[in-house]
């Protein structure tokens, strides 16, 4: 076994690493592969690329699991303010380090601090985001309904009503199932990337395997975004498009219907009774 102890920028020394490499040679020596990743990550954070030297200590950390590479890797996550996730690698250090070597790191006040730290930042942000919201006045829809034409339709609103009820059915079913459907495939990618980032690994993913988990992940955050606006959009304007068709069907004596506001704990809408 080679002992290497490099001093890091983070006042944590790389412990002792064994070989992965048969007698005979010929394979790429794990050791070596583990170091350089090592070093190529605290050049990427000395750099202030946090992001790259995120990946290079993950993969050091799955070509050997020291609780060096848990604290290093939660550098990185506070500095690119994933809060939780740098929680949960600061804590999986305190653990693995004491799990290694039979007692606490000679940081663990200072890291303790920095999870404090962090807490309260997250719960800072939780405050500002609350407070902001609350400031922001209810969105009001004002639907004007279009001039009427010279000329009489024979059928006044009946097309508008059909086309809103539809675009309205449908947009709520795009957003419902397609915001369950990718935020069920985030939160268990999500739940996957944190076994990886607190060592435990039970389905053996490796480093290539977590970027596409990543990468697959953040896909999935996005697509539920855009389903649910595409979603709420559409129900929107077949809304605006069923309260342009009442105004024109009662106008012409054959609607008799009130479109009422409703709101509740599941949310909001619009509650249409009447004769069509």
């Amino acid at each position: 076994m080679i002992a290497l102890s490099v001093a890091t920028c983070f006042a944590v020394s790389l412990p002792t690493l064994a070989s992965a490499a048969p007698a005979g040679g010929g394979e790429i020596n794990t050791e070596e592969r583990a170091m350089k990743a090592y070093n190529d990550g605290k050049a990427a954070y000395d750099a202030g690329d946090y992001s790259e030297a995120l990946q290079l200590f993950l993969e050091a950390q799955s070509l050997y699991p020291s609780p060096v590479f848990h604290y290093n890797v939660g550098l990185c996550q506070e500095a690119l303010e994933n809060w939780e996730q740098a929680i949960i690698s600061y804590e999986a250090y305190l653990r693995s380090y004491k799990s290694a070597f039979g007692e606490d790191p000679e940081d663990k006040v200072n890291t303790e601090n920095k999870i404090e730290r962090i807490e309260k930042q997250i719960e800072l942000d939780k405050a500002e985001a609350e407070a902001e919201a609350n400031q922001k006045p209810e969105p009001q829809i004002i639907i004007q309904p279009p001039p009427e034409d010279d000329k009489p339709e024979p059928k006044p609103g009946r097309g508008l009503l059909i086309t809103g009820g539809v675009l309205t059915g449908v947009g709520v079913g795009v957003a419902v199932a397609g915001g369950a459907i990718f935020g069920s495939r985030a939160a268990n990618i999500s739940g996957q990337l944190t076994d990886v980032y607190e060592g435990g690994n039970p389905e053996r993913v490796t480093l290539d395997q977590a970027r596409t988990l990543d990468s697959d992940g953040r896909s999935a955050q996005l697509n539920q975004v855009l389903m649910i606006s595409i979603g709420g959009a559409v129900a929107l304007t077949g809304v605006a498009l069923l309260a342009v068709g009442l105004v024109k069907k009662k106008k012409a004596g054959g609607a008799e219907a009130t479109v009422t506001p409703t709101a509740g704990p599941e949310g909001a809408g619009l509650v249409i009774r009447g004769r069509f």
